[in-house]
């Protein structure tokens, strides 16, 4: 009886006194103690715990303070009650599952905000330091070229590392200077969108040319392999695009 007891959330202590209470009947600190193999103190305080529960009570008999336990089918709701609790938390706790994973060390997001000319360069440098293999590009190609010099995309995708990454590229406007180790499709007429979007590695980059250039740039598995998926959803869509 005190393993099922213990198994169901009691402590080993609580166990023994409930039982020796229950075995004994309405009974002095002293007794039970003695019964439960514990100090009058530890015993003071774990009746005082049993009360809480509901499963002891307390009353006077004359000038002596006597204790006893409740009916042993109040330890029934207690119990079953408690059980009723958990499966409320416990559907709560499956919500919390992705804040939770949120937390977990090394999932957290961090997040890296750039500005101007210097942030593109930053982006090309960050795909080479993940030594990412591929990358997905989303882009608004005349906007690009409208913003940035066009000499600064050709120095950077001349380096050792980004000759190297396969990439896929989803866009509108016209391809200039085509890449090699890409494959080009072009989003269906009524997709509107404007900047850039580049997944490599467990990142997500997006660029904004309107105003001053910025960039934001995301190092987490789960925003990267979402947007991954999304991608490769609108890739399916593509028309395959014949470049020079």
């Amino acid at each position: 009886m005190k393993k099922v007891l213990i198994e169901l959330g009691l402590t080993d202590t609580e166990s023994r006194v409930y039982l020796s209470m229950l075995k004994l009947g309405p009974s002095s600190v002293q007794n039970i103690a003695k019964e439960a193999g514990i100090s009058r103190t530890a015993a003071y305080e774990i009746i005082g715990a049993l009360g809480d529960k509901g499963l002891a009570s307390t009353f006077d008999k004359g000038k002596k303070k006597l204790f006893s336990a409740e009916d042993p089918e109040k330890l029934h709701g207690y119990f079953k009650g408690k059980m009723e609790n958990m499966k409320s938390q416990i559907s709560s706790l499956k919500d919390m599952v992705p804040e939770l994973r949120m937390m977990q060390a090394g999932e957290r997001p961090k997040v890296k905000f750039f500005t101007g000319i210097e942030g593109v360069r930053t982006l090309f440098r960050d795909v080479a330091s993940a030594k990412a293999g591929e990358l997905f590009e989303m882009a608004d190609v005349d906007k690009v070229y409208k913003t940035i010099d066009e000499r600064i995309l050709l120095e950077y995708r001349e380096t050792v590392h980004h000759k190297k990454v396969k990439v896929k590229m989803l866009h509108k406007g016209e391809i200039r200077n085509a890449r090699p180790n890409t494959e080009y499709r072009q989003v269906r007429d009524g997709q509107d969108f404007e900047g850039l979007i580049w997944l490599y590695s467990n990142r997500v980059a997006f660029m904004n040319f309107v105003g001053d250039v910025e960039v934001v740039l995301i190092e987490n598995d789960i925003f990267s392999n979402t947007m991954k998926q999304m991608f490769l959803a609108a890739w399916e869509s593509g028309k395959p695009t014949k470049v020079k």
